[in-house]
């Protein structure tokens, strides 16, 4: 026997919103519900009162609680644009997986504001704020000095992995908090948000690893710059500030000082031919990606913009993203959200400040995964 459906009085502005807001079209929304773009208008339009089925696609679409379709009126969030400086103001030019990646970003961002306070913790960044007239090889040097993260110990890493997440509990441990989305890596590489306290940087988990690390510490600039953007590097909208960022980025990862005693960069400094092996040896040794090499070498101003720009695409040619394997809920959590994010969680919960139900709420996770997560938490 066929299920019957009942139409439900909702404001219809609230569907506009949250279409809108997660990036579809009219279209594409009409095709999700399998009814006419003319019916579909008249729903959005009120002439036509939607189903509670089709409210449950729309919140799936959306990625929505189905409850949002029942508040009196679409509520009040920023736009996701106006976050940042550099792009347009309107959240159509992003993609769905973007915008939801940065939502996501955001409600973190406002559960650490509340929860911090409340753990007796300042949201407030450990970190100096810097200017473009600062020298970035400076400010890197003395950043990195701050991070405590020594050259000794950056090469000892045993593989790419284990050098994000040093770099990552380094940079978290001055308050800026890092989470891993994934989205398309045409749209973005990554972004920092600073609309309020707690800093945070979303970084592309689709992305190679060792890219990861230098996405990482474009953003970190971006921080103390205390300038936001979404970093895609084919579309710089200020090359003044991306190169800061860049050259930032690169002499934290890989120092000249540094680089100028290696071997195989004492090779390359006499041939300047950019070898295969060259990118491979460097990259293998410092943790950092062939592309975060030639960036090095482009800020040191040893190969030409355009040079770089070549190199670069070759290497895009070559790249084949790695497919990641199975990994469980508790491991899925931790990837994305960080260990510290989980902490605070976690401990806001023994001190009775938010209820198990909170947890899962934050968490995104089932309740039967906590223990697991605890144990991986804590070990």
């Amino acid at each position: 026997m066929k299920k019957k459906t009942f139409e439900i009085e909702i404001n219809p502005e609230i569907i506009k919103w949250a279409r809108e807001t997660s990036g579809w079209t009219e279209e594409e929304v009409a095709k999700k519900l399998k009814i006419s773009l003319e019916n579909y208008r008249k729903i959005e339009g009120g002439e036509k009162k939607p189903t509670y089925k089709q409210i449950e696609i729309l919140a799936d679409c959306f990625k929505r609680p189905v409850a949002t379709f029942f508040l009196p009126k679409p509520p009040e969030e920023p736009p996701i644009a106006s976050s940042f400086r550099i792009l347009p103001k309107t959240d159509m030019t992003f993609h769905k997986e973007l915008l939801l990646a940065i939502r996501k970003a955001r409600n973190y961002q406002s559960s650490l504001n509340e929860l911090l306070p409340s753990l007796g913790i300042s949201p407030e960044p450990d970190i100096t704020k810097r200017k473009l007239e600062d020298d970035p090889l400076i400010v890197a040097s003395e950043e990195r000095e701050k991070l405590g993260i020594s050259l000794e110990r950056q090469l000892s890493w045993k593989n790419p992995y284990s050098a994000f997440n040093e770099w990552r509990s380094a940079i978290e441990k001055k308050g800026i908090f890092v989470f891993q989305f994934k989205f398309p890596l045409e749209s973005a590489r990554g972004f920092s948000l600073l609309d309020k306290n707690p800093p945070v940087i979303a970084i592309n988990s689709t992305d190679n690893i060792l890219a990861r690390i230098f996405t990482l510490f474009h953003e970190y600039a971006h921080i103390l710059l205390g300038i936001t953007e979404i970093y895609q590097e084919e579309l710089y909208r200020d090359q003044q500030i991306e190169n800061w960022c860049d050259t930032f980025a690169s002499e934290i990862l890989v120092p000249e000082s540094v680089l100028k005693k290696d071997e195989d960069f004492q090779k390359f400094s006499i041939s300047k031919q950019i070898q295969p092996d060259l990118l491979e040896k460097l990259s293998h040794k410092f943790k950092v990606s062939k592309k975060a090499i030639l960036a090095r070498l482009r800020t040191l101003n040893l190969i030409t913009f355009d040079e770089y720009q070549e190199q670069s695409k070759k290497l895009e040619q070559t790249y084949q993203s790695k497919k990641e394997g199975f990994i469980t809920p508790a491991q899925r959590c931790i990837q994305e959200k960080g260990p510290s994010f989980i902490s605070y969680v976690l401990q806001s919960k023994e001190k009775g400040i938010i209820t198990t139900h909170d947890v899962i709420r934050l968490l995104s996770i089932k309740l039967k995964h906590i223990e697991k997560i605890e144990e991986l938490i804590w070990k």
